[in-house]
């Protein structure tokens, strides 16, 4: 009896310490609470009309301007657990000091050949001092791509829902595939085409638009999107151009590019890094309480576990008089910011600028404001993230889910990426499925995904 006992505390202090060991971050607790005492709130405090002026400059001014209008009420909160970046994915970012620069294009290089590199593992530039740095902005950007896909494929069933001032209107069932060629903690494959990554979004339902498949191809030289949309009407394949990533997908509110903040290709987009500042970082109750842990499948593939906590809005609880798309089970979290304003260099793309909030430490783009070519602002997103375990790996990959507000329409898309929704849709994400190779994302196969 005492043996087993010992030998279970030993097995309880392996698990617990063999955990800690992928933590970055022994002092996250501390750091936590100084910054709330830095802002002066508490957990469970409640931001409402009545003490508007405790969040003064702690998130955007429209999402502010929710609160005061009464439309949505803020609930602070905490992480129970430290978010910060793996100890191997840091390890890999300091080995990259050096190594990496910005040509005149500003698309990342290596420094001895001046060619744009095959393979990137870990943040391409760890020391980066993007105050003082003429591209830092541009810079950080390419760090928080890297960080956001340490991936070697994803697949997210996804399910965007149009909200109107009575609520609920309609929902689309979409799934999205990505094959990375940068990121792949296993180690690079062959990439002979030079391809950054390949992605291919296809609709499920309705019955009207069902069928329909967009491939984008994006490439390491900095190269416009190539984007290709199968019509099931016409039974044809289309080329459109890269800025048609900026239209409004299928209808919504929200564009390809608008993905986890910026899907775009960075060097299409002057970027300007505007100030450093401490805000409220937007979350499920769910994922600050703790980590999404995945399960892996019989072929290798890792997948969220089914029927698990989505997001809930304003239009789907009782007796509330807010806002039909405020969010109602999120908290609220003191974290440290980058604020950066991306210029579009195309005279296509649909929004003048955007300007976005990323989580200094790790790289989560939580909040991006559009604003129209007359630099007028347009519409709010916010980003809910997604802290998942998978095997040895851990950190923010992909979305819980994301809502974007267009003001001017006065109108809402939010995208579901995790648990059930209307419909009765179960959307989940899965990681690193082997059977996912480059030969399926092609012209070529294409219109196969309809089927």
């Amino acid at each position: 009896m005492v043996r087993s006992i010992i030998g279970l505390l030993i097995i309880c202090l392996l698990v617990t310490f063999g955990d800690q060991s992928a933590i970055a971050d022994s002092q996250w607790k501390k750091k936590q609470q100084s910054l709330f005492e830095e802002i002066d709130l508490k957990p469970g405090e409640m931001i409402t009309t009545e003490n508007l002026e405790k969040i003064d400059g702690l998130v955007p001014s429209a999402i502010a301007d929710w609160v005061k209008k009464g439309l949505w009420q803020m609930k602070i909160g905490e992480f129970k657990y430290d978010i910060s970046h793996q100890d191997e994915w840091i390890n890999a970012s300091k080995k990259n000091a050096g190594k990496y620069q910005l040509n005149e294009k500003k698309v990342i290089v290596e420094v001895k050949t001046k060619k744009p590199p095959l393979y990137i593992y870990g943040a391409p530039f760890p020391y980066l001092d993007i105050k003082n740095d003429p591209d830092g902005g541009a810079k950080f950007m390419f760090n928080y791509l890297l960080s956001l896909f340490r991936l070697e494929t994803s697949r997210v069933l996804c399910a965007p829902e149009w909200i109107g001032k009575g609520g609920f209107e309609r929902q689309l069932e979409t799934f999205t595939i990505r094959h990375f060629f940068w990121g792949r903690p296993n180690g690079a494959i062959p990439n002979p085409a030079k391809f950054r990554f390949k992605d291919i979004m296809n609709v499920i339902s309705p019955y009207d638009m069902a069928g329909t498949n967009q491939l984008t191809l994006r490439r390491l030289d900095g190269t416009p999107d190539e984007v290709y949309v199968y019509i099931p009407a016409i039974r044809r394949v289309k080329r459109m151009s890269g800025a048609n990533r900026s239209d409004p997908y299928m209808g919504c509110d929200m564009t390809v590019d608008d993905t986890w903040g910026f899907a775009g290709l960075m060097s299409s987009m002057k970027w300007t890094f505007l100030e450093e500042k401490v805000g409220l970082l937007c979350a499920s109750e769910f994922i600050a309480d703790h980590p999404r842990k995945m399960i892996q499948t019989s072929d290798g593939t890792w997948r969220t576990q089914k029927n698990e906590v989505s997001a809930i809005l304003g239009e789907e609880v009782e007796g509330w008089k807010g806002a039909k798309n405020a969010f109602m089970n999120v908290v609220w979290i003191p974290r440290r910011f980058y604020i950066l304003e991306g210029i579009p260099r195309d005279a296509y793309y649909n929004m003048g600028k955007i300007v976005v909030w990323i989580d200094k430490n790790v790289h989560w783009c939580n909040f991006r404001t559009d604003f129209d070519r007359a630099k007028e602002y347009w519409k709010q997103s916010i980003n809910l993230p997604n802290y998942c375990i998978w095997g040895n790996q851990r950190g923010m990959q992909t979305a819980q889910g994301q809502i974007t507000i267009d003001e001017k329409m006065n109108h809402t898309t939010y995208t579901n990426a995790h648990g059930r929704r209307h419909g009765g849709m179960d959307a989940y994400t899965e990681y690193n499925d082997p059977k996912l190779n480059p030969k399926m994302f092609t012209l070529s196969r294409l219109r196969m995904w309809s089927k």
